[in-house]
């Protein structure tokens, strides 16, 4: 059998297993891939270590083939000996390379590159390579080459989000190879909202592992945030008082959080997400992982979950609102539902908004007095205290994505 390597996010756990490949001797070396870190090893998959490694830091692995096998596994020398066999200059491939993209993610089976003015496969001199050279048959070489792992069969160029687009749709990801969407009569905006089984099934469904949580989407028509991964991982950190008690998500796209709470061992989570696309990948990622509890997901907006949870006897520990730019709209229907269903003696309410940099020493309060007003406008009697702030990642200079944890309480009669 071949032997194995680790692909490794979290830049905390190389260290570690690192020195565990060393005890073992299967140590072979350490390259970055994307945002990752690839980590090889000279054991097969049936070794001892590799099942211990893979639990313990909950990272991916496969076969790799050794060095003396491989073809060039950097972007650069693959770009450069592809054009030189093509008949281009040095100057030109000089070029070529300094407009071409570093950075990429690898989402099975795409390989999703980053884009910028100054770099990317959509760049001018690109464009013009490609009218001396086959696209097609460029990046078939490319995922063929032994840059990326077996397996890969699509590219594209991953442009930002509309930043005013509710459903946070990837309008602008751009397919440079394979179609992302088998080709259909023009559906408009009902394959956007109204999607059938067909739709479905004609779309490629990426899927990645993160805290060895499988979650699965359609690139065309849901964005994913690699960059939630330490949040997603702190939920799983913090809150072990999660088992057995209830969860309400009321943005849940394509179930970031909801499955970091399954897998926590909550008793039943209520989901609610506007997006059919993001829905049918949560629907893939609960079969994916098929964790014990109960998920109750609805295809809709989240006005309807006080209806949706009345008369329910529920325990609720969490509620996640993870809506960018802002989750407001939301925060009287989760105070509602701590009041009316919210466990003793505390419900903690997860907020995620865009926060200015300048305002951050003064944004949990902020908040906190905005719920206590609200509150009381609606004549609902709680405690409302600010736990942690979280800065998740930032989105320019002065902006950053923050999850504010507020405790909920019933207040004393």
């Amino acid at each position: 059998m071949a032997p194995v390597e680790f692909i490794v996010d979290q830049a905390r756990h190389i260290k570690a297993i690192k020195l565990e490949l060393e005890a073992a001797d299967a140590f072979r070396g350490i390259e970055a891939s994307g945002g990752s870190k690839i980590v090889r090893s000279s054991l097969d998959i049936s070794a001892d270590p590799v099942a211990r490694i893979r639990t313990t830091y909950q990272v991916e692995c496969r076969e790799y083939r050794a060095a003396a096998e491989r073809a060039p596994r950097t972007l650069e020398s693959f770009a450069a000996a592809y054009l030189d066999a093509r008949g281009f200059s040095d100057t030109e491939t000089a070029e070529l390379l300094r407009a071409m993209p570093q950075r990429y993610t690898l989402y099975s089976p795409l390989v999703l590159f980053s884009h910028s003015a100054a770099r990317s496969f959509e760049h001018e001199v690109w464009g013009a390579a490609f009218g001396r050279t086959d696209r097609e048959e460029f990046f078939a070489a490319m995922l063929e080459s032994g840059c990326f792992p077996a397996g890969y069969t699509h590219v594209a160029a991953n442009r930002p989000i509309v930043p005013t687009d509710v459903m946070r749709r990837p309008f602008n990801i751009a397919p440079l190879y394979g179609e992302l969407l088998a080709r259909a009569p023009e559906a408009g905006e009902q394959l956007w909202e109204h999607p059938t089984a067909a739709d479905f099934a004609r779309s490629v469904w990426c899927s990645v592992v993160q805290n060895g949580i499988r979650q699965t989407w359609s690139p065309v028509f849901t964005m994913f945030s690699r960059g939630n991964i330490k949040e997603k991982k702190r939920i799983l950190d913090t809150y072990p008082d999660v088992a057995g008690r209830d969860v309400v998500d009321l943005y849940a796209g394509i179930g970031y959080f909801t499955l970091s709470y399954l897998v926590r061992g909550a008793r039943s989570v209520f989901c609610f997400e506007l997006n059919p696309w993001s829905f049918e990948g949560l629907r893939r990622g609960l079969a994916a992982n098929a964790y014990p509890g109960s998920c109750y997901a609805y295809n809709e907006s989240n006005e309807a979950a006080p209806a949706r949870l009345a008369g329910r006897d529920l325990d609720i520990r969490h509620i996640n609102l993870g809506l960018l730019p802002s989750s407001r709209p939301s925060w009287g229907i989760a105070l509602g539902l701590a009041l009316e269903h919210g466990c003793r003696p505390t419900t903690t309410l997860h907020i995620h908004e865009n926060a200015a940099a300048s305002q951050l020493h003064v944004f949990a309060d902020t908040v906190a007095d905005e719920l206590r007003e609200l509150a009381t406008a609606r004549g609902l009697r709680l405690l409302i205290r600010p736990r942690h702030l979280e800065k998740i990642k930032t989105f320019a200079p002065d902006v950053w994505h923050v999850c504010l944890d507020v405790d909920v309480s019933r207040s004393a009669e």
